[in-house]
């Protein structure tokens, strides 16, 4: 007999050796859930004799499913391979190619995902011309049909709208049209399930083979699939859930967090088993993650603990602004890597995707290695590949890379071969692929709709290239946004519209933020500003780096010191979940995830203004701040800088050099030395800085200039430069 126990402390020894009745495995972050899981596996098969056939092991992620197989296979070799361990999905679908006649469907079964969806309801509308009725986005409307499955929901559930007469015509429209295809949709492989078992033939056969099922992070699991496990479940009544009512953050997507709450209400006789002694972080942090969630009433009173001592305190960082954040942050960065700690063990947690964008500038400024997780990194994310794509051309016409990027989009009804043709036609007339589209009425086989469409391109590109001379760059990417009509472009083509649309707004932030410290900023200007920030190395082939992902990417991992940046109110948490109390209490969920990440080290940082649609605003830290008791926190506050009687430079330096940014951006060495002279002038009055002037004597004044020419100025005296710090690091 193999003994699985020696390695377990007692409760995982105790989940393990439960292999009969109903169990539900509440395991904390970081407790050893995976290895309790797989080891209970092992263990019925090994020393119980349970037979590999009769176990189904349920998962969300082919990751996790993956992981499972392998440690299992670890374990008792390939046993292990006779064992089901598979998603919802994979195992609905089995089910459905299996008993597809049951469900009126024929043989090769088609899978349609979003964007498939999405293709079906364009083909409709052209047809029907319905979606001019429905003031619906086309993944609202996926999103809708979806749940109208996996509710199990009749169409006459919507019809308290005042459009539901179209929305259901719609949705008949698109079953017909799945039916007619042999096609099926994601939510459909749930709600075919769930019939399959409905029939009892289909349902003894299931219960009879898979005698023990298991459910891991059955804290996410919805309505539907619910039903599934307990359909399955019901005859034996051998099943273990392993989950965590403190880490369910998947409420938008369907999750109930009920299902785990009322385990023991549903399984008469459950055994709770608590898994709290965990192996990742400090007492601290513990300590800290315990105090926040016992504000949620859905918390089932877990405590985790640890023997891996008291460690630091939680490091509070109270910054004056974003840059100042990021500033500290790659401070506390290079110091800890010039003492030995690699950049893979700091990682930088965010709230929304759009958060990163500062925080990927501050990096690539010095140079430290980095990458993105869970998405792409802010300057390589299509829209605003895209806004640039546009940008670029304006500046340069002869850019013909950016302008085959998206001389479709948005969609001019342009196909691969009318491209072909406009290229075509550039070659033997001469000419850029801008200009082209000035004779775009010249080419043949091109619709016109698409004439139409491109030409109205070009004068829109003209128009905003004779404006960017007089015009900020602020100004032009605005006016560009509205004129193609982007936004629109967005919501009617991308799934996560909601979030590109912020990333969009973040980029408008960014260029209103550089405005607001240089002063009026030309767009070719911003552009060679901005090369160097998306210039990105290929950190594929890095093992060392920085990694930067949303909280809810970060789940189910841990890194050695976790910065979890924007700790503040309406960032995090989001402005909806002050005023309701369920969005407040997953939030909270998820700032417990945030916290237990954290191995050694946390760090949560929050800023005293937030720039934010072009404007500075009041930001306060997050209330979770005020639930994590003070003896736990470090605050660390900003060092007042030093002033002294002998130095050179006035007290009033800073709003001296903000007047002569504000006056003469932009303006020649000899206008403003004529400024500086005059008797009302506050520099005259005030200052004695001559030498910048002799250092820019024969150059154009504008205000990048001017800092780089202060921080020459200043370089080699300490005194000085504590005083010009934050213009100084901004460029």
């Amino acid at each position: 007999m193999k003994s699985f126990l020696d390695d377990l402390n007692d409760r995982q020894k105790e989940a393990v050796e439960q292999t009969e009745g109903a169990i539900l495995i509440l395991a904390g972050a970081g407790t050893g859930k995976t290895k309790t899981i797989t080891y209970r596996i092992a263990n019925m098969i090994e020393n119980k004799h349970i037979s590999p056939f009769s176990i189904l092991a349920l998962t969300f992620t082919n990751k996790a499913g993956n992981e499972m197989k392998e440690r299992v296979k670890g374990l008792i070799g390939e046993k292990a391979k006779k064992i089901t361990i598979s998603t919802f999905h994979s195992f609905g679908y089995s089910l459905i190619r299996l008993y597809y006649p049951l469900l009126k469907l024929k043989e090769n079964i088609v899978i349609y995902d979003t964007d498939d969806q999405k293709k079906v309801l364009e083909i409709i509308n052209k047809k029907y011309n319905i979606l001019l009725y429905i003031p619906f986005e086309t993944k609202e409307i996926i999103s809708i049909f979806s749940n109208i499955k996996e509710m199990e929901k009749d169409t006459d559930d919507i019809s308290n709208f005042m459009y539901s007469t179209y929305l259901k015509e719609l949705y008949n429209y698109y079953q017909l049209y799945l039916i007619e295809h042999n096609a099926i949709d994601f939510a459909d492989i749930l709600l075919y399930t769930k019939r399959l078992l409905e029939n009892e033939i289909v349902l003894s056969k299931v219960q009879n083979r898979y005698k023990y099922i298991m459910v891991d992070e059955y804290q996410d699991t919805n309505n539907i699939q619910f039903q599934i496990v307990s359909m399955i479940a019901d005859k034996y009544k051998n099943i273990c859930v392993v989950g965590d009512e403190n880490q369910s953050i998947y409420g938008f997507r369907g999750a109930n967090i009920l299902n785990i709450l009322n385990f023991e209400t549903n399984y008469n006789n459950a055994k709770i088993i608590k898994l709290e002694e965990n192996y990742r972080s400090t007492t601290t942090i513990l300590d800290a993650a315990n105090e926040l969630i016992k504000n949620n009433k859905s918390s089932k009173d877990k405590k985790l603990w640890t023997q891996n001592g008291k460690g630091d305190l939680i490091k509070v960082l109270a910054c004056d602004n974003a840059r100042d954040e990021v500033s500290r942050i790659i401070e506390i960065i290079k110091g800890n890597h010039q003492n030995g700690i690699a950049y893979r063990d700091m990682t930088i947690l965010y709230r929304t995707n759009a958060q990163s964008r500062v925080f990927e500038e501050g990096l690539l400024r010095y140079s430290i290695p980095h990458k993105v997780f869970g998405g792409i990194s802010f300057y390589s994310r299509a829209e605003i590949k895209d806004i640039i794509a546009y940008l670029s051309i304006i500046v340069n016409p002869q850019d013909e890379l950016n302008l085959q990027r998206i001389i479709n989009v948005p969609k001019r009804k342009v196909g691969e071969k009318g491209i072909e043709k406009i290229i075509t036609y550039a070659k033997e007339n001469n000419l850029n692929l801008l200009e082209v589209l000035s004779h775009i009425k010249e080419i043949s086989g091109l619709t016109v709709v698409g004439k139409e469409k491109l030409l109205e391109m070009y004068d829109i590109i003209k128009e905003l290239r004779d404006l960017s001379y007089i015009e900020t760059a602020s100004y032009i990417v605005q006016t560009l946004i509205d004129k193609i009509k982007y936004i629109d472009y967005i919501k009617e083509n991308y799934d996560d519209a909601e979030a590109r649309i912020e990333n969009i707004d973040e980029f408008k932030n960014s260029i209103l933020e550089l405005e607001n410290v240089v002063g009026e900023l030309r767009l070719n200007e911003y552009l060679e500003n901005v090369s160097l920030i998306s210039a990105t190395d290929d950190l594929e082939e890095k093992s060392d780096y920085v990694k930067l992902m949303t909280i809810h990417n970060s789940k189910g991992l841990e890194f050695p010191i976790v910065f979890l940046v924007g700790f503040e109110n309406e960032i995090f948490p989001g402005s909806r979940a002050m005023f309701e109390e369920k969005e407040m209490e997953e939030e909270r969920r998820l700032c417990y995830v945030a916290l237990t990440r954290a191995e050694k080290k946390l760090y949560l940082s929050h800023t005293a203004i937030r720039f934010v649609y072009g404007q500075d605003r009041l930001a306060t830290p997050s209330v979770f701040l005020k639930e994590i008791p003070e003896k736990l926190l470090d605050v660390e506050v900003k060092k007042e800088r030093l002033y002294f009687e002998d130095d050179e430079f006035s007290d009033n330096d800073i709003e001296l050099l903000d007047e002569v940014i504000k006056s003469f951006g932009n303006k020649t060495a000899k206008e403003l030395v004529a400024y500086t002279h005059n008797e009302e002038s506050l520099w005259n009055k005030t200052a004695k800085e001559n030498k910048v002037l002799n250092l820019l004597e024969n150059e154009t004044i504008n205000s990048t200039n001017l800092y780089l020419n202060l921080a020459d100025l200043v370089a080699n005296d300490p005194r000085k430069k504590a005083i010009y710090e934050d213009y100084i690091e901004q460029f």
